[in-house]
């Protein structure tokens, strides 16, 4: 995301300096402060009656034909796990139920700049997919035969709830 130059609340340029222990930008004259935050992210780990994980294909950047976890960011007023399903729901035409937090995870990608992802385990019953123009493909597989997904976050999600479940 673009940083701001000038000041939306009085059109003047802003300035650099260190505010609150941080660089930020401000404006001089209004002393209004630039604060960057996060854009926040839902991620759906999901799983079908038979245990089996959905990863879907993206057709958009960012990643570009990588093999991801169903997900996009939530809207104003939305809270977390209403924008996980939505975002299935969305993506693949699928109804979940959420069945636990996995994690909230902070990173900063060049498109966005910083997220704050929050990853959800959800259940399907019916695990007939039906993908919309944000994917090129997408269905579900047994653990041992899942694409390759390169996608670090996601990869890291997918380990994290493998082993959890191993152990548990």
């Amino acid at each position: 995301m673009k940083a701001y130059s000038f000041c939306p609340v009085c059109g003047k340029p802003l300035e650099g300096a260190m505010i609150e222990g941080r660089d930020r930008m401000f404006c001089p004259s209004c002393r209004w402060v630039h604060y960057i935050n996060p854009l926040p992210v839902a991620l759906a780990y999901t799983l079908n009656s038979k245990g089996e994980l959905l990863v879907v294909r993206r057709a958009q950047e960012p990643a570009f034909d990588e093999w991801a976890l169903p997900g996009g960011f939530l809207e104003a007023g939305e809270e977390p796990h209403e924008g996980c399903l939505r975002e299935l729901m969305e993506e693949t035409s699928l109804e979940g139920r959420i069945d636990r937090l996995i994690g909230i995870y902070h990173r900063e990608v060049e498109m966005y700049g910083s997220l704050l992802v929050v990853a959800y385990k959800v259940i399907v019953a019916d695990d007939r997919v039906s993908l919309n123009h944000e994917l090129s493909d997408g269905g579900f597989y047994p653990r041992h035969l899942i694409p390759e997904v390169r996608i670090p976050l996601h990869r890291h999600i997918i380990t994290e709830v493998t082993q959890s479940e191993s152990a548990g």
